[in-house]
């Protein structure tokens, strides 16, 4: 790591739990925008949870990586809550186009990043643009989120998962509220001109010309 120092300006992590794999990195960049611009707006179109909805509440889960997110984990505890009489529902998103992903993003009243490695993903990111309330186990809020006060991701683990998701069927009237915060947050501190901003802030900071 001391000889990448040596040989550049400047080292940038990506976020969250990347910071402790590169010391001496600039670590408030916070890669991974969005383009609210897409499909001319389209790609990002937010639709905010309906409270008066009478549907089961409908989480929606895109796992990757299903044993790093705790896909399982999920799955057990939204079998035990319908068990138990609770009104939800389970959607999990693999191996369909992006477009069509997207659009089933857009039909949750939740989305659940994981509850295992202890920082958002881009899946969190999409989720928030989209008005949706994100539920997230992250580790160390402080450092690993831009603005941590401002931040409306649901932190969930997965020793309080299925409590988590109970509160959220019983408290449904307060979704569309962090659905908005959510979408102000991403447009606020994730789009491309807000990038920008960080990164040539980082570029002066280094040195480096811009």
């Amino acid at each position: 790591m001391q000889k990448l120092l040596r040989l550049s300006r400047a080292m940038f992590a990506s976020m969250g739990e990347m910071f402790g794999y590169t010391p001496g990195s600039i670590d408030d960049l916070f890669y991974w925008p969005i383009d609210f611009e897409a499909d001319c707006g389209e790609k990002y179109r937010p639709v905010f949870p309906d409270p008066a909805d009478d549907r089961p509440l409908r989480i929606v889960h895109a796992p990757n990586h299903r044993m790093f997110k705790g896909t399982r984990f999920l799955i057990e505890a939204v079998e035990q809550l319908q068990a138990e009489g609770e009104s939800v529902d389970l959607v999990l998103v693999e191996r369909v186009p992006n477009d069509r992903a997207v659009e089933l993003y857009r039909s949750a009243d939740v989305i659940f990043d994981q509850c295992l490695m202890g920082n958002y993903g881009y899946f969190a990111l999409e989720g928030m643009a989209l008005g949706k309330p994100v539920m997230c186990f992250v580790r160390e809020p402080a450092r690993y989120l831009l603005k941590p006060d401002e931040c409306p991701i649901i932190n969930a683990h997965v020793s309080t998962l299925k409590e988590d998701l109970r509160r959220l069927a019983h408290g449904r009237a307060q979704l569309p509220e962090i659905g908005r915060r959510s979408r102000r947050y991403v447009e606020t501190y994730f789009s491309l001109p807000a990038f920008a901003d960080r990164l040539a802030d980082a570029y002066r900071r280094s040195d480096i010309a811009v």
